[in-house]
């Protein structure tokens, strides 16, 4: 029989099979997807040369918030993370409810409009249906994730590897041609670059999943910290280098009016063959990008349904797969109900909008359990302290915020629908504070 760790109250949880290398690969594939491979023309339509800012820029917003993530991780290592670290903040369901609620509705509406970004490299070797393509990948990997975690992971880190290979090709081809084009130059000036920030924010966006496997982590108190630093310090050295160097390889608009702009990048300077070889890797990356939210996903709404803030059949796992059967098939219908859905750029920019809120409450709830519960064990603790506050998420909450003021009017109501869908959820399902 299949061992199941138990928690002191006699439930079940999930297999601990997940190292450090697993750990950081799923991290990096979370991260690494379509936002790098897609959206990196977009950003450098509107940063020009300054392109690789945008990209710092997004790292250190997401560095910030990470070691909240990775101090909390090493606190409560459990599923349904967001939900876990706002309810030790400050004891309601309504806050915890909707924080988690909104990276759970921004994974589903990813895990949709990734795997339509998929289906279009898809149609380049072989036409078919859109939608038709999306569905069976979806239902695919749903499958795959309903078989452990375990093998998903083994998958994750080949295709994570690919992925970084990949990026790596174009900017070993860029590297000599650094300084052909003015890197500081911005055709829109600073507004451009916040604007290119916001963009390509979503490709730094991932990292928080590695919180949601807490409960299939070997040593989570150590392992999950040290695979939020590595993974978010690994992909920030490879995106800055990938914005110096694909602007020094392809003028910045052409970039911009490309649909495969880091393939176009490496035919640059390697030829056609290179362009079919990054559209390779990309149509992998984006297979991979998918796998991995759907297991994220899958293991919000597991958390959630253990926690009981939705239905507690929810928060069952599969005896014969040790996996949470219920919600992969939760997760797979709700990302099929968004495949009409689709444009990657609108999709990049509400996900974006909604994760930044999110962030910027979970470093504000790191601060208030620094404050109410000083004498928690913390096996991680984020550096940079006065008292028991934490400079890092001071700094997080602030740059959340100040990215959050410069969303366009029309963006910034599309993202407000995520926390006003949770807020309505709650409410119709009579869940009390």
């Amino acid at each position: 029989m299949k061992r199941m760790d138990r928690d002191s109250g006699g439930g079940t949880h999930l297999k601990r099979e997940a190292g450090l290398l697993q750990i950081v690969a799923y991290g990096v594939g979370n991260i690494i997807g379509a936002g790098i491979y897609v959206l990196v023309g977009d950003g450098a339509g509107l940063a020009g040369g300054a392109l690789w800012l945008a990209f710092l820029i997004g790292a250190v917003v997401a560095l910030f918030t990470g070691l909240s993530y990775a101090e909390l991780s090493s606190m409560y290592p459990r599923d349904a993370s967001e939900y876990v670290y706002m309810k030790k903040a400050n004891g309601g369901k309504f806050w915890s409810f909707l924080v988690q609620w909104m990276m759970l509705a921004t994974e589903i509406v990813a895990a949709a409009a990734v795997s339509l970004g998929f289906a279009d490299y898809f149609q380049s070797i072989l036409p078919s249906p859109s939608i038709l393509v999306a569905a069976v990948l979806l239902s695919t990997l749903s499958i795959i994730s309903m078989k452990g975690v375990k093998y998903a992971l083994r998958l994750n880190i080949i295709l994570s590897s690919i992925a970084i290979v990949g990026l790596l090709i174009v900017i070993v081809t860029g590297a000599p041609h650094i300084g052909t084009t003015a890197l500081l130059s911005a055709p829109n000036g600073f507004e451009g670059i916040t604007g290119a920030a916001i963009l390509v924010f979503f490709a730094f966006i991932g990292f928080d999943n590695i919180a949601n496997l807490g409960e299939e982590t070997k040593d989570p108190h150590k392992t999950l910290p040290r695979g939020f630093v590595i993974s978010i310090v690994l992909t920030a050295v490879l995106y800055v280098l990938v914005g110096l160097t694909a602007v020094s390889l392809v003028p910045p608009q052409e970039l911009a009016a490309s649909n495969a702009p880091l393939a176009l990048a490496a035919s640059a300077g390697l030829g056609p063959v290179a362009f079919d070889v990054l559209t390779a890797v990309a149509l992998l990356t984006t297979f991979n990008t998918v796998l991995v939210l759907l297991i994220t996903a899958s293991r919000i709404i597991y958390g959630m349904g253990r926690e009981g803030v939705l239905p507690r059949i929810i928060g069952k796992v599969s005896r014969n797969t040790n996996t949470p059967t219920m919600a992969s098939l939760l997760t797979l219908f709700g990302a099929a109900i968004f495949l009409p859905l689709g444009k990657v750029d609108i999709i990049a920019e509400i996900t974006s909008f909604g994760s930044l809120i999110a962030f910027a409450m979970i470093n504000i709830a790191l601060l208030n359990i620094r404050r109410i519960a000083p004498d928690v064990h913390r096996p991680f603790k984020a550096p940079l302290n006065i008292g028991w506050v934490s400079v890092t998420a001071v700094l997080g909450t602030t740059s959340c915020l100040l990215l959050l003021t410069q969303f366009s009017v029309s963006s910034a109501a599309l993202g407000l629908a995520l926390p006003l869908s949770g807020a309505l959820i709650y409410v119709t399902t009579n869940h009390k504070k």
